[in-house]
């Protein structure tokens, strides 16, 4: 059973005071024998570029192993907002896009987020969302919008809401819109129990977000007496195919 966690970061964070050096980020894959990881920046990271390019070189030194995430402050020249993307995307094989509401103050609604859709649509691939803190922008309802102008691209509500009340707003975004996929890292087990029940397991991914939390959510993911094709769909077999992943 492959186990894919699409919530991981390297280096520093001056937005929440956090560090996770590439020794922490490879022993929490190794220790918890995940086959393949989606590293991306923090949104406060000092250097994003250094830090793009950091992740860039560890999909090099652990190829079908490692899989890098574009996350960048969409409140910047579009040109250059999307030549970088180009970059990662094109020559580095990045699998994704970042809109992180909270770390670069962006709200999905606005036009600045326009710019990660459009790339994510011209590239062919999904749109990842912070949600939870950092309300309003943060609120998973934000996303719904979106996800029906942009009904043919994949769409990853991550945290799907960080708690009980904001939960319910993910499970609404995904029952409205087929396009909108969850990761439940800091949901409770309960609220995983209920949206992989309702939504089906082919609607949830594992995501982790961070090294002291890895190997809680899988261990969450484990205890829910789900069927073995239900497990394998939300710990890996679902972001392999919505990724198009070889590993």
């Amino acid at each position: 059973m492959k186990i894919v966690d699409i919530h991981l970061h390297l280096g520093h964070c001056n937005v929440f005071d956090l560090d996770t050096p590439e020794e922490a980020l490879m022993g929490t894959i190794e220790k918890n024998k995940i086959d393949a990881g989606f590293v991306q920046p923090y949104p406060g990271c000092p250097d994003v570029k250094k830090t793009h390019n950091d992740i860039a070189k560890l999909m090099k030194k652990y190829p079908k192993k490692i899989f890098g995430v574009v996350s960048l402050n969409p409140h910047q020249d579009e040109k250059e907002y999307n030549a970088e993307v180009d970059r990662l995307i094109k020559d580095e094989g990045f699998v994704g896009i970042k809109l992180h509401t909270i770390g670069h103050a962006i709200n999905p609604l606005a036009a600045d987020a326009k710019k990660v859709f459009e790339a994510a649509k011209r590239h062919k691939v999904p749109v990842l969302i912070h949600t939870g803190a950092g309300i309003p922008f943060a609120l998973p309802s934000h996303v719904i919008p979106m996800a029906q102008a942009y009904s043919d691209l994949p769409i990853v509500i991550y945290h799907c809401g960080m708690g009980h009340v904001y939960s319910t707003e993910a499970y609404i975004a995904a029952k409205l819109c087929k396009n909108v996929y969850l990761e439940g890292s800091w949901i409770s087990i309960n609220e995983k129990i209920w949206l992989v029940g309702d939504l089906g397991s082919e609607r949830m991914l594992l995501g982790t977000d961070l090294p002291e939390n890895t190997g809680v959510e899988i261990f969450q993911y484990k205890s829910m007496n789900l069927s073995d094709k239900d497990l394998a769909n939300v710990l890996g077999e679902n972001a392999i195919k919505l990724f198009k992943l070889k590993i």
